[in-house]
C-alpha cells in the first residue's frame, strides 16, 4: 500500500462571527502501487490536481458558512469544510482522508471510515 498526498492553499470567511483565514486543504489518496504503471492505482495525479483546485475556486474567497449551509452542512468548522472536500471527491478517488488547516497549529482530519456516515 501507498499514499500520496496533495496540498492546496485557498482563503475564505468561515464562523458564526465571520473571520477569514489562509487554509490548507490537504488531501491523502491510498491504494497498491500498479505493477506496470509504478504508481498509485486508480489515481490521475493531474487529474486529483486540477479537480482539487476546481473545488477551490468555487470557495475561495467567499463565505464558507454560506456555502456550506446550502449543502446542508450545520457549520463552517474546519470538521465541515473537510468533509465537504471528501464529499465532493470521494467517489472518484480512493480517499484515505482529508485534513483542513486553519493555521499551522489548527486542523481537522475526516477519515474515509466517515466517509458513509448518514450526517456526511
Amino acid at each position: 500500500m501507498a499514499e500520496i498526498g496533495i496540498v492546496e492553499q485557498f482563503r475564505a470567511t468561515h464562523g458564526s462571527n465571520p473571520h477569514e483565514h489562509d487554509f490548507k486543504a490537504e488531501i491523502v489518496v491510498e491504494g497498491r502501487i500498479g505493477f506496470e504503471s509504478g504508481y498509485v492505482e486508480g489515481v490521475d495525479h493531474k487529474d486529483l490536481i486540477s479537480d482539487l483546485k476546481d473545488i477551490i475556486s468555487d470557495i475561495a474567497d467567499k463565505d464558507l458558512k454560506e456555502i456550506l449551509g446550502k449543502e446542508g452542512y450545520k457549520s463552517s468548522g474546519n470538521e465541515s469544510i473537510a468533509s465537504f472536500f471528501a464529499q465532493k471527491l470521494k467517489n472518484k478517488y480512493p480517499l484515505k482522508f482529508v485534513r483542513i488547516w486553519e493555521t499551522d497549529e489548527r486542523y481537522a482530519t475526516v477519515y474515509k471510515d466517515e466517509f458513509n456516515n448518514p450526517s456526511f
